[in-house]
C-alpha cells in the first residue's frame, strides 16, 4: 500500500541546495569533487561579469560539433556533393519558416505550460510538492513519463520502487522532482522522429539530457543556479530538432522523391540553430539567464566574451558533444578536457551511468 505524502517534510527538503533524497549517491560525491576543482577565487569570478571562450588543445569548437553531427547523422558519404535542385529550394523555405516570428511559431511546438510553473516556484517560497503532484496528475501520459524515470536508477540509486506521484515526491525530494519532470515534459519535443535519420532524435535527446546534468553539476561547482542552468542544458539544442523536422517535412512534401542525406541537413544546422534556439527560448520566455547565455553561443568561438551561464553551457555542451561521439573514451583526450577545463574528475563516469537510461 502507498503511503500518503507527507508534505511538510517535501517542502523542507526543496530548501536545502541540494537534497539528499534528490541526488544519487554518486552525484554527492561528485558534487564533493567539484567543490575540490573550483576554488573560492573561480566562485567569486563566476558570480558576475564575463570570461572569455577558451578552446580545449586537443579538441576545437568545430571539431566538436562535427564530430557531433557526423554521429547523430550517421551515413556513408559525408559530403554528399552538389545538392538536388528540389532540396536547394526547400532548404530556403526551411530558413524563412524558422526566421520570421510568424512562421516559426506554426513550426515550434509550444512550451508545455508546466515549465513556467516551475521557474515560478523557484522564487515563490510558499510553492509545495502538493502544487507539483495536482500538475502532474491532471496529465495521465506526464505521470507515467515522471514515475518511469523516476524509477531509473540515475534518479532513483536505491531502487525503491515507486508507483505514485505521491511517492515520487518523497524519494526524489521536491529540487529532484522538478528535475524530472521537465525532463518528462521535454522528451517528446526534443525525441521526435523521422523517415530520415531515424536515430537522430533519440541521439540528440540523450545529448540535451547529458547536457542538462552536465549544466547542473558545474552550476553547483561553480555557485549559479542549478535548477536554471539544467533547463538551460535542457532546451539548448531546441533549434538543432526544429530545422530538422522542418527540414523532413518539406523534403516529403518538396523532395522530388529524392532523399535526403548529410548535406542536407548539417551546413544548415550549424549555421542556424544556435540562432534559432535563441530565438525560440526569447518566444518562450524562458528566463534573461537562459535567453542570454543561449544568445551568447551564436557564433561561438575562442577569445569571445561570455556571461557565467553562458561559459558554463558553452563547456557543458563541448564535453557531451565529445561524449556523444565517443571521443571521451580516449584517456589522453578525456584527461585534457577535465584538467583544462576544471571539471570534476568523475564528469564522464556521471554520463555513463545516465546513459544507461535514455
Amino acid at each position: 500500500m502507498v503511503r500518503s505524502v507527507d508534505f511538510e517534510k517535501a517542502r523542507s527538503a526543496e530548501k536545502d541546495l541540494i537534497p539528499a533524497m534528490a541526488v544519487p549517491a554518486f552525484l554527492r560525491n561528485l558534487f564533493r569533487s567539484a567543490a575540490k576543482v573550483s576554488n573560492g577565487r573561480e566562485r567569486e569570478i563566476y558570480r558576475g561579469g564575463t570570461l572569455t571562450v577558451a578552446e580545449p588543445m586537443l579538441m576545437t569548437i568545430k571539431a566538436s560539433e562535427r564530430g557531433f553531427y557526423r554521429t547523430l547523422l550517421v551515413t556513408r558519404d559525408i559530403d554528399d556533393g552538389e545538392l538536388a535542385v528540389p532540396h536547394k529550394l526547400l532548404l530556403d523555405v526551411v530558413r524563412n519558416n524558422v526566421s520570421q516570428a510568424d512562421t516559426r511559431r506554426k513550426v515550434v511546438p509550444r512550451l508545455p505550460s508546466v515549465i513556467p510553473r516551475l521557474m515560478r516556484s523557484l522564487r515563490d517560497p510558499d510553492s509545495s510538492a502538493k502544487d507539483y503532484v495536482e500538475i502532474i496528475n491532471k496529465d495521465p501520459a506526464m505521470s507515467a513519463a515522471v514515475i518511469k524515470l523516476a524509477n531509473s536508477a540515475y534518479f532513483n540509486p536505491a531502487s525503491q520502487a515507486i508507483n505514485s506521484i505521491e511517492l515520487s515526491v518523497v524519494t526524489l525530494g521536491i529540487a529532484g522532482l522538478r528535475t524530472v519532470l521537465s525532463a518528462a515534459v521535454m522528451q517528446p519535443i526534443i525525441q521526435r522522429k523521422s523517415h530520415y535519420f531515424s536515430e537522430f532524435g533519440q541521439g540528440l535527446w540523450q545529448h540535451s539530457l547529458c547536457c542538462a546534468v552536465a549544466c547542473e553539476i558545474l552550476a553547483h561547482q561553480r555557485g549559479l543556479g542549478p535548477y536554471q542552468a539544467y533547463l538551460m542544458g535542457l532546451t539548448h539544442d531546441i533549434g538543432k530538432i526544429t530545422i530538422f523536422s522542418e527540414i523532413c517535412k518539406q523534403v516529403q512534401a518538396n523532395g522530388g522523391g529524392q532523399s535526403p542525406g548529410y548535406q542536407t541537413f548539417a551546413p544548415l544546422m550549424m549555421q542556424m540553430s544556435a540562432q534559432l534556439s535563441y530565438w525560440i527560448a526569447r518566444d518562450w520566455e524562458l528566463s534573461d539567464q537562459i535567453c542570454a547565455a543561449l544568445e551568447q553561443q551564436v557564433d561561438l568561438k575562442a577569445g569571445k566574451r561570455v556571461g557565467p551561464y553562458g561559459h558554463l553551457l558553452f563547456q557543458a555542451n563541448l564535453l557531451c558533444e565529445v561524449y556523444a561521439s565517443g571521443r571521451h573514451r580516449d584517456p589522453e583526450l578525456s584527461q585534457h578536457l577535465i584538467e583544462e577545463l576544471a571539471l570534476p574528475p568523475e564528469i564522464f563516469e556521471t554520463l555513463d551511468q545516465l546513459a544507461l537510461e535514455i
